[in-house]
């Protein structure tokens, strides 16, 4: 006579005496592990992170982290006035490592409540830079019509990595300042600038002042390169001073292919080039074929 299903012997009753033991051994190797270790086992639960019911209860470096995600320009016209810790916390020079006085201008400028006009700018500009107290990376400077602006920062954030600038040197005044500014900016890996023009010295003040230059932008700005004369002089300056160089963006210049060529034979480690709107390169097989050679990322002119 067969033994029922869920009877003693059956494959079910088995599983489920091998599963009771199973447990009593696992219990019983928790229990000894206990006795040896004298801890207590619900103890080794994760803790439950700690819940702040009032803002002001949160530590410091988390009020930082809120606040530098805050647009500058809200940091300036409200958050700062929240209260005395918050005004302690935006003044935070980690909050100011980066800066962009393009968009801080244009908030401002579109503010009803803002009326002192391009002095009061400027005097806010000088604000934040202040705010930074040596730490600025990274910042943007928007048409700049004097040299005040570029020498202020020149002196105050020697630990500039990228400085981007347009509409900024429009004649040999603003070149001069922007040769002694580079000389203050020895960590400078990038350097976006949108200018009239560029002269070879300024080319030659970033290679011989910013050793660790990896990045070049110009876009030179005005009449269309079509409309002007060859002009080498570019290309063979950095040829010739940015040996280092990895990332180089040319747009609406006058350089040939002799500048171009200048350009390759001294920039060994370029990675990615890019030549926009500029006329006078001649895209003859030679050139191409160098170019593709030799660079991983390339944007030739069409």
């Amino acid at each position: 006579m067969s033994p029922l299903p869920n009877g003693p012997s059956s494959p079910a009753s088995h599983q489920t005496q091998a599963s009771h033991q199973t447990k009593k051994q696992t219990l019983l190797h928790i229990s000894r592990w206990r006795n040896q270790i004298d801890i207590d086992i619900p103890n080794l639960k994760p803790t439950p992170p700690k819940l702040f019911d009032n803002w002001f209860d949160l530590p410091p470096e988390l009020n930082v982290n809120i606040v530098s995600r805050i647009h500058h320009f809200e940091i300036l016209e409200n958050a700062q006035y929240v209260c005395s810790d918050w005004y302690k916390v935006c003044k935070d020079p980690s909050i100011w490592k980066v800066i962009n006085l393009f968009r801080l201008r244009e908030s401002f400028y579109m503010s009803e409540s803002f009326n002192g006009g391009l002095p009061g700018i400027w005097k806010i500009c000088k604000n934040v830079v202040d705010r930074s107290d040596g730490q600025l990376v990274d910042i943007v400077i928007p048409d700049l019509r004097t040299d005040e602006i570029l020498m202020y920062v020149a002196d105050r954030a020697r630990q500039l990595k990228r400085l981007d600038m347009y509409c900024c040197i429009r004649d040999d005044s603003s070149i001069k300042s922007f040769h002694k500014a580079l000389k203050k900016f020895p960590l400078l890996e990038e350097l976006s600038v949108d200018f009239e023009y560029l002269t070879k010295e300024a080319i030659e003040s970033a290679g011989r002042y910013c050793p660790l230059l990896k990045t070049l932008s110009f876009y030179q700005e005005g009449s269309l390169s079509s409309s002007l004369k060859v002009n080498d002089e570019i290309g063979v300056a950095i040829g010739a001073n940015l040996h280092e160089l990895r990332h180089l963006k040319l747009i609406n210049n006058t350089i040939s292919n002799i500048g171009l060529k200048a350009i390759l034979d001294g920039c060994h480690q370029l990675e990615s080039l890019k030549l926009s709107m500029c006329a006078h390169i001649d895209l003859n097989r030679d050139v191409v074929k160098r170019c593709s050679k030799q660079i991983k990322h390339l944007t030739l002119p069409v």
